[in-house]
């Protein structure tokens, strides 16, 4: 089969290789679809601490099942499925209480396993296969990024009334504000380096728009809060910095959430913990998802609860899959997907 190999940072290959096989108890895909994720350009050009070489990358993935190698599940060959990245143990206390992402002996498709960016996928555990019917299989590749906000969304309880400000409006700051508005936020601010990309974004998919300077951001706050500040806050660039400054823009019992995977040199956090005392403010992590945010996720895009499609601005055959890569990273558009 074809398939994209990363061999070390910045060498993609696009090369043959053996095809997998059916593992026992699992199933054999053919992939349809397979998004670029922005954390897949940062392992392609930087690496990743889960990463392991050489690997196939992509973990945003749709499909249909070849083979089945368990007997016992309701799926069946010819089914269209969207795959859960991860691999969990099934045992622990993690993954029996609903946050598997979270088990210690986890594997990532794509990271510490090889992932879709190939034209077969080998999944050993059926679980992670949510059936996605009819729907499109490129829009269901969105499942994943989707499911990623669900999980930050869930920890920082947005709901009705809630002012939500989103610090970067890449496809995962654009997702957010969507789902803020599906989970009752009364308004959306949104902060953007490069407002151009929104040029195709679904009217009111935000309130109010700003560069992102800190006098700017803060006077923006301050006059869609009356001087309060907002209720979240969700950084979606890895540029934003958790300091005094971010801090500043909660309102009392303010939550904000780690999503975007900080820049070493901004993670050490100068925050006056006396402020988040007093002003009972909250800081919660997120990373990933669990498999229950994943089927929350497509089930949601099914429904057509959220329509995503016009994230998908950059469509690429596997054999183009440089292109892709190189198409995510300069933020020509929003995101870029294989179809396979």
């Amino acid at each position: 089969m074809k398939a994209a190999i990363m061999c070390s940072p910045g060498d993609l290959k696009i090369i043959d290789t053996e095809d997998p096989v059916c593992p026992s108890g699992g199933a054999l895909l053919k992939v349809l679809a397979c998004a670029v994720c922005g954390t897949d350009v940062k392992m392609l050009e930087h690496g990743h601490r889960d990463l392991r070489y050489p690997r196939i990358p992509g973990h945003e993935v749709t499909a249909e099942i070849m083979e089945m190698g368990d007997s016992n599940s309701l799926l069946r060959e010819g089914d269209r499925v969207q795959v859960w990245p991860g691999e969990s143990c099934g045992h622990c206390r993690h993954c029996l209480s609903g946050n598997d992402h979270l088990c210690l002996g986890i594997g990532i498709m794509g990271f510490n396993q090889d992932g879709g960016m190939a034209e077969e996928l080998a999944v050993k555990d059926v679980s992670r296969l949510v059936p996605i019917g009819r729907a499109d299989p490129i829009h269901l590749t969105l499942a994943e990024p989707l499911a990623c906000c669900i999980n930050a969304q869930e920890k920082l309880e947005v709901g009705e009334g809630d002012t939500v400000l989103i610090m970067g409006a890449g496809p995962l700051g654009c997702i957010n504000a969507q789902l803020a508005r599906l989970m009752g936020a009364k308004k959306v601010l949104v902060t953007e380096l490069e407002p151009q990309r929104l040029k195709v974004a679904p009217k009111g998919l935000y309130d109010r728009l700003a560069v992102p300077d800190t006098t700017v951001i803060s006077q923006m706050v301050m006059e869609e809060t009356s001087g309060e500040g907002v209720d979240v806050i969700i950084p979606c660039t890895p540029s934003v910095r958790l300091d005094h400054d971010t801090f500043a823009l909660l309102a009392p019992g303010g939550r904000i959430c780690v999503f975007s995977g900080p820049r070493k040199e901004n993670s050490p956090l100068p925050v006056n913990l006396s402020e988040v005392h007093y002003r009972e403010q909250t800081l919660v992590g997120s990373y990933g998802n669990s498999s229950r945010h994943n089927r929350m996720a497509v089930e949601i895009l099914r429904q057509g609860e959220l329509d995503l499609n016009w994230l998908l601005t950059g469509r690429f055959s596997l054999e183009r899959a440089k292109e892709a890569f190189a198409y995510a990273s300069a933020s020509k558009g929003m995101k870029a997907v294989l179809t396979i």
